[in-house]
C-alpha cells in the first residue's frame, strides 16, 4: 500500500510540475515538484526516497545533460579550474566560519555544528556525519533546509531575470519517445546504477549517466531529438524527492536550534551570492551561470535547475561534481583541524 501512496505522490508532483512549466513558471518542473513535496511533507505525510529512487531520477537528469554535452566542454573546464579553486577555498572557509558561529550561538556540540555547515553533497554529508560523532538528525534537518532554500530561491530568481522559464515546453514535447530512445535511457540508467554500486563516490551516478549519455549518443547511436518533457520529468522527480524531506520533524528540529539557524542560512545565501560575483569576475561566464556553478546547493539540484533554464547545464554539473569530490577529499583534514582548534 505504501508503494501506491508513493506513486500517487510522484504522479501529483509531476502533474503540478508540468502545469507550472506550461504557464511559464521559471524551472516549472523542478519548482512544481519541490513545492508539492514540501506540502506533502508538512501537511499530509512524508516518504523516504533515499537510495535507488533518487539515484534513478538523478541518472535521468544526467542522461539529458550528456545528450546536450559538447566536446569543447573539456577545454572550457581547464580554463575554469583556477577560478573554481579560489571560490572553492572561499566556500570551505565560509562553511567553517558558519559552523563556528553556529557552535557559539547554540548549544550544539562542535561536531554537529561543523557538519551542519559543510558545503558538500547533502546526502553524503548526512550519511557520514554520525561516523564522526555528530547528531545526524540535526545535520539532516539543517541540510534539508539549506537545499530547499537554495532550490526555491535561485531557480525562481534566475528565471525572472533570465526569462527562460518556459523553454522546456515546446510543441515537439508532445511527441512520444521512440522505442530506441526509451531503450537508450533504460540501459544507461541501469548501467549507471550498477556501476555506482560497484564504484561509488560522491556524485558518482550523475557522472556515470552524463558520461554514458554523451558517449552513447556521440559515438554509438543517434537517438534523435528527445521530447522536452522527458528532461522535465527528471527535474520534477528530483524536486519532489528533495521537497518531501522538509517535513514536520525538520521544522521542529530547526526550531530547537532557534533563531541562529535562520541567521546562518541567511549568511549562507549572502556569502554564496558574493562568491558567485568573484567567479563571474574571474571568468567570461555570466553572473547567472557563475551563481549556478558555485552555489553550495547540491550538484543534482543545480544541474536540474541549469537544464530547466538552459544555462550551461553540462558546465554547471561538471563544476559542482568537482566541488563535491574536492570537499570530501579534504573533509577528514578539516575535521581534525577544527577539533584541535
Amino acid at each position: 500500500m505504501m508503494k501506491v501512496y508513493k506513486l500517487l505522490f510522484l504522479a501529483v508532483a509531476l502533474m503540478v510540475g508540468g502545469f507550472f512549466s506550461s504557464i511559464g513558471v521559471p524551472a516549472g518542473w523542478l519548482l512544481g515538484g519541490l513545492l508539492t513535496g514540501i506540502f506533502y511533507g508538512l501537511f499530509i505525510r512524508a516518504f523516504d526516497f533515499s537510495g535507488w529512487p533518487f539515484q534513478m531520477a538523478l541518472a535521468m537528469v544526467g542522461i539529458n545533460i550528456g545528450l546536450i554535452m559538447e566536446t569543447d566542454l573539456f577545454q572550457q573546464l581547464i580554463h575554469y579550474l583556477f577560478p573554481l579553486f579560489i571560490t572553492l577555498v572561499l566556500t570551505l572557509l565560509t562553511g567553517l566560519l558558519l559552523g563556528i558561529l553556529l557552535d557559539r550561538w547554540t548549544d550544539l556540540d562542535r561536531r554537529t555544528a561543523f557538519f551542519c555547515t559543510i558545503p558538500g553533497g547533502a546526502s553524503e554529508v548526512i550519511a557520514i556525519s554520525s561516523d564522526y560523532g555528530a547528531d545526524q538528525r540535526i545535520v539532516a534537518s539543517f541540510h534539508t533546509a539549506r537545499i530547499t532554500m537554495f532550490v526555491l530561491i535561485i531557480p525562481f530568481g534566475i528565471g525572472m531575470v533570465y526569462g527562460q522559464g518556459n523553454m522546456d515546453m515546446q510543441p515537439e514535447t508532445l511527441l512520444i519517445p521512440t522505442t530506441l530512445q526509451f531503450s537508450f535511457f533504460a540501459i544507461i540508467i541501469l548501467g549507471s546504477y550498477v556501476l555506482n554500486r560497484l564504484i561509488s563516490f560522491p556524485g558518482g551516478i550523475l557522472i556515470y549517466s552524463i558520461a554514458f549519455g554523451f558517449l552513447g549518443s556521440e559515438f554509438i547511436v543517434n537517438i534523435g531529438e528527445v521530447p522536452g518533457y522527458v528532461s522535465g520529468i527528471g527535474q520534477g522527480l528530483i524536486g519532489a524527492m528533495v521537497g518531501i524531506r522538509f517535513e514536520r520533524s525538520t521544522v521542529e528540529r530547526l526550531k530547537s536550534i532557534g533563531l541562529a539557524s535562520l541567521k546562518v542560512l541567511g549568511l549562507y545565501l549572502l556569502c554564496s551570492l558574493g562568491i558567485a560575483v568573484l567567479f563571474f569576475w574571474l571568468t567570461p561566464l555570466s553572473y547567472l551561470t557563475s551563481l549556478l556553478s558555485t552555489v553550495p546547493a547540491g550538484a543534482a539540484e543545480m544541474a536540474s535547475t541549469a537544464v530547466a533554464l538552459q544555462i550551461e547545464p553540462t558546465l554547471v554539473a561538471s563544476l559542482h561534481i568537482i566541488r563535491v569530490i574536492s570537499i570530501f577529499i579534504v573533509l577528514p583534514f578539516l575535521f581534525r583541524w577544527l577539533m584541535r582548534a
